[in-house]
């Protein structure tokens, strides 16, 4: 059977204008299969969520379970990455690939487990394995599926059941829209757990220490255990030569006065400070004629987060860190942008 002619790769026009139609085209079609999604939903979406919190909140053994996911192929691919997603958001969970888990992998699955099987087709071959072993341990299977009639539906104690819906690509075999609404209907069971679970940011920055998320939702107090450096100080009555002189060696921009006696914060002096006290007698004056009163100062418990927004709002470099009356840092924006902060 002789195919149609086609265009060498790379040869065909780009017409942009009509690149975009088609782009938008494209996401109308997914967009019609998360609708269809919506509309699917039903109560064994509250069933589903009864398992999972059965089985993750711990026992009087302080044992809790996790929530396996497995699949295959594409369908894996999406549960590997809602695996992280349910980890991440406070609801213990791994990812088992399928084709491992007739090989050894099955050791994986504890009792007190729960599983999340996904496969459009419910008949991927590589998921009897999981099939049986959870059958023969009591271990309760949510199945994602188009099929209820599969062997993976007819296997699960719940299924979460997929809409029929058109694949975008060109020639419908291709999984895209099917991958999208399996991601969004795991989004879905993760975002009513965190719901649940009254999941705060305070748990978030806890699961999330490395990024920019994480580095923002950690306390300023864990910042200076790992960046923390001794803070430019100075007394109230020191020269302007000394003043100068510490603001450039704190490389922070700026040099906090302190009483000599109590240590109690008296005030700031920054590089704006210096400037705007330049004049033929400035040398003649002291720290306690220059600084600024009542620096802006946040606790050492609260977060990077919320230093970063005072700064940005009040358009300042620098804010003050106190552990309870004793400076125990200054934040400088340059320092928080070289550390990933910003």
């Amino acid at each position: 059977m002789n195919r149609p002619e086609q265009p060498e790769p790379g040869t065909r026009p780009l017409d942009a204008a009509a690149i975009v139609v088609d782009a938008r085209a494209i996401l109308a079609k997914e967009i019609a299969g998360m609708e269809a999604l919506a509309a699917a939903l039903d109560g064994s979406l509250a069933a589903a969520l009864a398992i999972i919190e059965t089985r993750i909140v711990a026992d009087t053994a302080g044992r809790r379970g996790r929530l396996v996911v497995t699949g295959v192929g594409k369908s894996g691919h999406i549960g590997a990455k809602l695996a992280s997603t349910f980890a991440s958001t406070g609801t213990p969970s791994f990812y088992l690939h399928a084709a491992e888990a007739a090989h050894g992998d099955l050791g994986m699955i504890q009792p007190g487990d729960a599983v999340l099987a996904i496969s459009r087709s419910g008949d991927s071959r590589e998921l009897y394995a999981v099939l049986d072993y959870c059958r023969s341990a009591e271990v309760p299977l949510i199945a994602v599926t188009a099929k209820l009639e599969s062997p993976l539906g007819k296997a699960a104690t719940v299924v979460l059941r997929l809409p029929e819906v058109e694949e975008v690509c060109p020639i419908r075999l291709a999984p895209t829209t099917s991958t999208l609404i399996t991601l969004a209907l795991g989004d879905v069971l993760a975002v009513q757990l965190m719901e649940r679970r009254s999941f705060a940011e305070a748990d978030f920055a806890a699961f999330h220490p490395g990024g920019r998320l994480g580095r923002g939702l950690s306390t300023i107090r864990r910042y200076i255990d790992e960046h923390g450096a001794e803070t430019p100080s100075i007394a109230p009555d020191a020269e302007m030569a000394t003043v100068i002189d510490a603001v450039a060696r704190g490389r922070k921009g700026c040099v906090v006065v302190l009483d000599p006696v109590s240590g109690a914060l008296l005030g700031i002096i920054t590089e704006g400070d210096l400037r705007r006290a330049y004049a033929p007698e400035m040398f003649r004056k002291r720290a306690s004629d220059v600084m600024t009163k009542q620096p802006v100062a946040l606790p050492a418990n609260a977060l990077v987060r919320d230093a970063v927004a005072l700064m940005t709002e009040r358009r300042i470099a620098n804010v003050v860190i106190l552990d309870g009356d004793r400076v125990v840092e200054i934040l400088d924006t340059k320092d928080l942008m070289q550390r990933g902060y910003l």
